[in-house]
């Protein structure tokens, strides 16, 4: 679908501002009070309090590492990635730390924090808990990150000024002490790992050294590079093995190209060329020799004649000669391959025992190599060690901190808090905030006046129905939405063509502004109450009884929607048209129209484009489909053709009650489709139309006197 465009200029505003500003007019002085009690709230609040006093003290942690050796540190620095800076603010916001600063600074005896406060005093006796006072401590402790740098300030608040920048400075002296602690608690430790593990290390190094010399001992090895030669007696037998395994696969490929030629004649030119044999070519000469004789004698005598009996059988003869030459010739080049493949078996059985021989030799070398690796680890760690040890036992007093304080707290002269110059500006905006809320929360001030109009006719006496019974109804029936009434321009004629015309002619005309904007905010009312999903999206429209007024409304939606860049399909029902004249532009009304004749749709033919399913499943290049329908009171009506459309719109006259025409759409329609229904009203415009046009309007609708006086009652 389209995005759907309408002109916001002739809606009305969503937000108004005059209504606003009336209703907070009305009620100003609750608006004036509201502000008047938060700020005598703000005053007293003032009065009542005691000002605090907030000391700051900023220390840097100096991501640079100070060295005055080359050992490497036991305990390296804090680092300058983000993450470890910010570990630090919570180090000094620790429990541990904050509770060795306020034991030193005998807070636990202090009466701003170990007094009780007035209710706590009411509901229980005597000193606060040690670790009340130290939550009460705690939240007074502030400690934060300047930004992105390495500068942490530490911030104490209280009644006095003096005693936060004393417990501030407090803070940060407690933190750099634990720095340097950590660093010498951390070279002793390592000092007394180091000498527990020496005596096992020396132990480790002279046994790996004792089991080296008693392994060459054992297997007599002097000279680490003895046995080469073998190594080339091994390349000179691999290299024979790839040699023979040559000849054994040349040897194979020629037994099997004789085994495929086979025996015949005419294949043993072929065995020639794979083993050249004296033999071969005197038999393939002497056959060639008979087979031309015979022919020749074929041309003269009978096939019955001695001669050529006679021939036929040398000729076969030689035949029987040389197949057994081909046998003989597979035979010998098998037997070659099998020599090839026993000569290669020697060589690989050869090979391998060199190889095991090898193998034999090189594993006593192999063995002392992994002694004297694990003698000379030993001894590695071992000097590791030792060197480690000196290091750490000379470190002591050599490292220096990586804070620093580069502002110490000072006893601040102004008050952190309460600040009057802040709080009662901002009380009188919360003020003035919450007074404007509860005046438009309250609504406007309502003043009768003579001559308002009553409520609506079927919600009055829904209301006395309920207040004589005495009772309400705890989940009210299933009713259409209400679009409310819109009112049509006069017609020249008392056709619908012409009503169809002066429809769409009001629309164009210059000073129709109300009647546009009227039509467009119903087709806004009508997509907001569609579902989202792929066009086209099928709307039904109906009435209660007269099918002119239904026609008149379809006609009226479909020239808004098309005025809103949305393409629409109007489905018409006729029963007395011919169905399959295609998708047409109606002359009236200017939008595409198909007609649907259900009298033939049922008839017992076969389905076509022009039943609802085909015109539906061939209108997804339509952004809407409108079906006029007919009235639900007509025998007509079908309610399965109409199941799955997405709203259904029921249009009534000027005589019928919206309350009667719920009460009737509920007898025809499911509790499904009443959530997907609507009723909208429509009437001839009752200002400046003449009598000859409401009679005419009357005659059109059908519904008599009681039609008449209606509209003849709104036009007044």
């Amino acid at each position: 679908m389209k995005p759907f465009s309408l002109d916001e200029r002739t809606l009305p505003p969503l937000f108004d501002l005059g209504a606003v500003w009336n209703i907070l007019w009305q009620r100003r002085t609750m608006v004036l009070a509201s502000v008047g009690a938060v700020l005598l709230l703000a005053l007293l609040y003032l009065a009542v309090t005691k000002p605090s006093y907030t000391a700051t003290a900023s220390i840097l942690i100096d991501p640079r590492d100070s060295h005055a050796t080359d050992f490497n540190s036991v305990l390296p620095g804090i680092g300058t990635d983000s993450a470890a800076i910010a570990s630090q603010v919570f180090v000094i916001e620790s429990r541990d730390l904050l509770m060795e600063v306020l034991e030193s600074q005998g807070i636990e005896n202090d009466p701003e924090f170990s007094n009780r406060g007035l209710l706590s005093f009411l509901w229980s006796s005597g000193t606060l808990e040690k670790d009340s006072i130290f939550k009460r401590f705690q939240r007074r402790v502030s400690v934060e990150r300047a930004g992105l740098t390495y500068v942490i300030n530490v911030s104490f608040m209280s009644e006095f000024s003096d005693k936060a920048a004393r417990i501030a400075n407090a803070i940060v002296d407690r933190y750099r002490a634990g720095l340097s602690g950590e660093r010498e608690t951390a070279n002793s430790d390592v000092n007394s790992l180091l000498a527990d593990k020496i005596s096992g290390l020396q132990k480790n190094a002279s046994d790996a050294e004792r089991t080296v010399g008693d392994f060459k001992i054992k297997h007599q090895i002097l000279d680490a590079t003895a046995g080469g030669t073998l190594q080339s007696q091994i390349d000179q037998v691999s290299d024979q093995l790839i040699a023979a395994r040559g000849d054994a696969d040349r040897a194979k490929d020629k037994y099997d190209q004789a085994l495929a030629a086979g025996t015949l004649p005419a294949d043993l030119s072929k065995l020639s060329e794979i083993l050249s044999s004296s033999t071969t070519e005197k038999l393939r000469d002497d056959y060639n020799k008979r087979a031309a004789e015979l022919a020749n004698n074929e041309t003269v005598y009978q096939p019955r004649h001695p001669v050529i009996r006679r021939l036929q059988s040398e000729l076969e003869r030689t035949k029987g000669l040389m197949a057994v030459e081909a046998k003989r010739i597979t035979r010998e080049l098998n037997a070659k391959y099998d020599l090839a493949v026993q000569n290669v078996t020697t060589l690989q059985a050869k090979l391998d025992a060199l190889r095991q021989q090898s193998k034999n030799s090189d594993a006593a070398q192999v063995q002392l190599r992994r002694l004297e690796a694990t003698a000379q680890a030993a001894r590695a760690v071992l000097d590791d060690v030792l060197k480690r040890a000196e290091e750490t036992s000379q470190l002591r007093g050599l490292q220096l901190p990586e804070a620093r304080v580069i502002s110490m707290a000072a006893p601040p002269v102004q008050p952190t808090w309460p600040k009057p110059f802040l709080l009662l500006p901002v009380s009188a905006v919360l003020g003035l905030i919450a007074g404007c809320g509860l005046a438009l929360v309250s609504g406007p001030i309502h003043q009768p006046k003579d001559g308002s109009p009553p409520p609506p006719r079927g919600r009055l006496q829904a209301i006395e129905t309920q207040k004589d019974s005495g009772t309400m109804l705890s989940q009210p029936e299933p009713a259409p939405v209400n679009f409310g009434e819109y009112r049509l321009p006069a017609r020249a004629g008392s056709g619908a063509h012409s009503s169809i015309r002066a429809i769409r002619r009001r629309f164009f005309q210059a000073g129709s502004e109300a009647f546009s904007r009227d039509l467009l905010q119903l087709v806004r009312r009508i997509i907001l109450h569609l579902t989202e999903h792929p066009k086209p999206y099928v709307l039904l429209v109906s009435s209660i009884r007269n099918p002119f007024e239904a026609k008149l409304a379809g006609v009226m939606i479909g020239i808004g929607f098309q005025q809103a860049d949305q393409k629409v399909l109007m489905v018409e029902f006729d029963g007395s048209a011919r169905p399959g004249t295609g998708v047409f532009v109606n002359g009236a009304s200017g939008l595409q129209t198909v007609v649907y004749n259900p009298v033939t749709s049922r008839g017992g033919e076969p389905r076509n484009r022009f039943t609802i399913d085909g015109i539906l499943a061939d209108a997804g290049a339509f952004d809407f489909v409108l079906m006029m329908g007919p009235s639900v009171t007509d025998s007509g009506w079908n309610p399965q053709l109409f199941a799955d459309v997405d709203l259904m719109l029921f249009v009534l006259g000027p005589s019928e009650e919206a309350s009667e025409a719920a009460s009737l759409l509920r007898k025809h329609l499911g509790a499904d489709q009443i959530q997907r229904s609507a009723t909208l009203v429509i009437a001839p415009e009752g200002i400046g139309a003449t009598e000859n046009q409401v009679a005419r309007y009357v005659q059109s609708t059908g519904d008599g006197e009681r039609s008449r006086s209606v509209v003849e009652k709104r036009g007044r």
